[in-house]
């Protein structure tokens, strides 16, 4: 949906301020096998945001009815302000990662899982914007292979490359655009 500059960019306030009182509520009781086990699962919950990445772009916004004709609006007009507020994003990875892994698996690790998560999803907003809103400006070679892959995901006749902050689950479930397909930039 379309935000205003308010909205769009409070997520790269929001979720910074989340994660660290997330963190800090979990280590007020700090012990060492329980910093380990938050630990590990705060990874598991960065490897679990690229399957959703890949799974919510490719699914949820390129073929669900609710979702789909606003993302369209995204890549009719890629430098729009078009995102989720962040008081719903929050509410989401709260109700679906945090609540149910507590219940499951108790709090340390529901924590570290939802830690994991929410910097994942922070670093694809923060990677998806500069992609669109930092195209002329000269970047890492990093930013600059996720630009072009990602420009194969708007500008290619193929469906594909739905990973922005990474390319493994494109490759794994056969998504991939290489970078010799022909790519079509309408003006």
């Amino acid at each position: 949906m379309a935000l205003s500059k308010f909205s769009y960019y409070s997520d790269f306030v929001v979720y910074p301020i989340t994660v660290v009182a997330l963190t800090a509520v979990n280590f007020k009781q700090f012990t060492w096998h329980g910093g380990r086990e938050w630990l590990g699962a705060c990874l598991a919950g960065l490897v679990l945001w690229t399957l959703l990445e890949y799974a919510l772009h490719r699914i949820a916004l390129h073929w669900m009815p609710v979702f789909s004709p606003m993302h369209s609006l995204h890549h009719g007009e890629p430098l729009a302000l078009i995102g989720t507020p962040s008081w719903i994003s929050v509410t989401v990875w709260l109700s679906v990662i945090l609540l149910p892994f507590w219940w499951w698996l108790g709090f340390n690790v529901a924590n570290g899982m939802t830690v994991g998560v929410m910097t994942g999803y922070w670093w694809y907003g923060y990677v998806h914007h500069v992609i669109h809103h930092h195209a002329r400006k000269a970047s890492s070679a990093y930013f600059s292979q996720l630009r072009a892959w990602h420009m194969r995901h708007h500008h290619s006749p193929k469906r594909g490359n739905f990973g922005v902050t990474t390319h493994i689950w494109d490759y794994v479930f056969g998504t991939a655009i290489s970078s010799q397909s022909k790519v079509i930039i309408s003006s």
